[in-house]
């Protein structure tokens, strides 16, 4: 994936700043999932409307809908099934166990749902546990990546550069500071997704893919719900 840094100059009048005030508060409304809430499994859904499409997007338009950040700590075959799902006043624990089957396990870290399949063991690099992670406040996918290059260098310590580019979140979700000492990746994960406006990440699959901008590296994948021009499937 690539990504281009865009520079916009506003020029708002007296007369329209309350249009604009109005129109950014709109986008952010719309965007922030506010992990940081409690009991998201309980948050109530009024209509859920979906498909066809996979069983791992559907999670994630289920996440950015009703403002859920979900750690996905499986991605096999399973989340490449077809589903389409229409259902009025529910919740996210029972559409998310609809759009899964009784397969997962579901279940709240730090206000994030993190879904694990029963009897199947997550990565091993989930637990890997780094000295140091500290990053300043940044945008979501840059933070995703430099911890990405933390594990990188912890497994193997002769590396000393990185090169690549991605995805920005778009509007611009800025998280952090962070400032941690022997957590392992998957509190850091939680811990960045659970701090963003809207995210999700899971295990790398080639063959699982999202109607979200992602960051890609050879462990996981991290989507962002703040992503333009979304299509609905």
């Amino acid at each position: 994936m690539s990504s281009s840094s865009r520079v916009y100059e506003l020029r708002v009048t007296r007369s329209s700043k309350i249009f604009v005030g109005f129109l950014l508060l709109g986008i952010a409304q719309a965007c922030q999932a506010q992990c940081n809430k409690p009991l998201p499994l309980s948050r109530h859904v009024s209509h859920f409307r979906l498909g066809p499409t996979s069983a791992l997007n559907a999670l994630l338009w289920l996440g950015r809908d009703s403002g859920v950040c979900f750690g996905v700590e499986y991605s096999g075959p399973e989340l490449n099934s077809q589903i389409r799902i229409d259902e009025d006043e529910s919740t996210v624990r029972d559409l998310a166990r609809k759009i899964l089957g009784n397969a997962f396990q579901i279940s709240v870290s730090e206000g994030v749902v993190v879904v694990r399949k029963k009897g199947v063991d997550p990565p091993g690099w989930l637990n890997h546990k780094l000295i140091k992670f500290e990053t300043p406040h940044a945008e979501l996918m840059n933070t995703g990546s430099l911890l990405w290059m933390t594990l990188e260098m912890s497994l193997d310590r002769t590396k000393h550069g990185f090169g690549g580019s991605g995805p920005v979140s778009e509007p611009r979700d800025e998280i952090g500071p962070f400032a941690e000492r022997d957590k392992t990746v998957q509190q850091l994960l939680i811990k960045i997704v659970g701090s963003s406006h809207g995210s999700a990440w899971f295990p790398t699959n080639r063959l699982l893919r999202t109607s979200f901008d992602a960051n890609v590296n050879r462990f996981w994948t991290l989507a962002t719900y703040s992503t333009r021009n979304l299509f609905r499937p």
